[in-house]
């Protein structure tokens, strides 16, 4: 063996023995994953997560920010929101409740008809129906839990 600074041979015994080499099996078969809908989970409503579950591949962070830089904001919502777990929402307008808004049913000759109305404004103008995420609807009810108000700010 020759020195790698001087160029000089050195001399010390060198043992050169049996390389032991293990075969890594990454074939494609093994590898590719393929979702069109499956299941979700039941508490978030979005897709579950696992090749052995049938579930969807992470949309994360950094893939949603370069998306975003490339202005995407179609295929975003289509992405995070369309075909994962979509879900509409009554809110009230005038004081951006997501949870006062209540269905009454009102009997009539006519049929049946249900109307929104707001439980903190007791009026049933300015209910308004959103599309937001199950998950967000989620976070609300979980937040409300512990005694935090959510406000939203509707514009009509």
């Amino acid at each position: 063996m020759y020195s790698g600074i001087t160029g000089e041979e050195m001399k010390m015994d060198i043992y050169i023995g049996v390389v032991y080499y293990q075969r890594l099996r990454h074939m494609v078969n093994d590898k590719f994953q393929v979702r069109t809908t499956g299941p979700v989970h039941n508490l978030t409503m979005q897709p579950v997560k696992g090749r052995k579950r049938h579930g969807g591949i992470r949309f994360g962070e950094m893939e949603r920010d370069s998306l975003l830089a490339h202005g995407t904001s179609y295929l975003l919502q289509d992405r995070l929101m369309n075909c994962s777990d979509y879900s509409q929402a009554y809110v009230c307008r005038l004081c951006g409740s997501l949870a006062s808004p209540i269905c009454t049913k009102i009997v009539s000759s006519l049929g049946n008809r249900r109307t929104y109305e707001c439980r903190t404004c007791n009026t049933s103008k300015g209910i308004d129906l959103i599309a937001i995420p199950y998950v967000f609807r989620y976070l609300t009810t979980e937040l409300m839990s512990m005694g935090i108000r959510l406000n939203l700010g509707i514009k009509p």
